[in-house]
């Protein structure tokens, strides 16, 4: 029983620094990477979960810090400081990133595919109108190259359209 307790709390610490380096890099690099939930319902809440996962990740490394064989005031120290530290993901989130105009919080108002890959379906070529829901921002319209490589996500990059003549591209109508 010792060995798999062992485990079980190394793959818990494991999982939460896992979910506390996501919130890092979604929120201060994410933007660089091309990777979108196909599912724009779930997109919206994604960075409230995140946030939520993030905190109780670093709540949970608190309590796993916590042991017997430690004074009772440094474990109560521990076990408040964990909830005061658990805060600083909302803080952030709610203070900061959740009124900035990046990527998070774009709404996709429609999406018009342009082009289709006759060799591969999930290659298209969209125009994608957004506006940012923080704020009464104009809709921003780019086109971008999708290809979806599980029903759950795509990779999207913005493209400039050029006439080619010889091309596996089909206009989609």
């Amino acid at each position: 029983m010792g060995k798999f307790y062992r485990i079980l709390i190394i793959t818990l610490k494991f999982l939460c620094l896992v979910f506390i380096a996501w919130f890092a890099v979604y929120f201060l690099l994410g933007d660089r990477f091309s990777i979108y939930f196909t599912d724009r319902v779930f997109a919206s809440w994604f960075p409230q979960i995140l946030v939520f996962l993030t905190a109780a990740s670093i709540y949970a490394l608190f309590i796993l810090a916590i042991k017997s064989s430690r004074k009772k005031w440094q474990n109560i120290l521990l076990f408040i400081g964990g909830f005061f530290f658990a805060l600083i993901p909302f803080v952030t989130y709610h203070g900061y990133f959740q009124y900035q105009c990046e990527f998070w919080n774009d709404e996709i108002k429609s999406e018009k595919t342009l082009y289709i890959n006759s060799l591969n379906q999930n290659e298209t070529v969209k125009v994608v109108n957004s506006f940012c829901t923080n704020e009464e921002s104009e809709i921003k319209t780019d086109t971008v190259f999708s290809k979806k490589f599980t029903p759950y996500f795509e990779l999207n990059d913005e493209v400039k359209i050029k006439k080619a003549e010889k091309s596996d591209w089909t206009v989609f109508r």
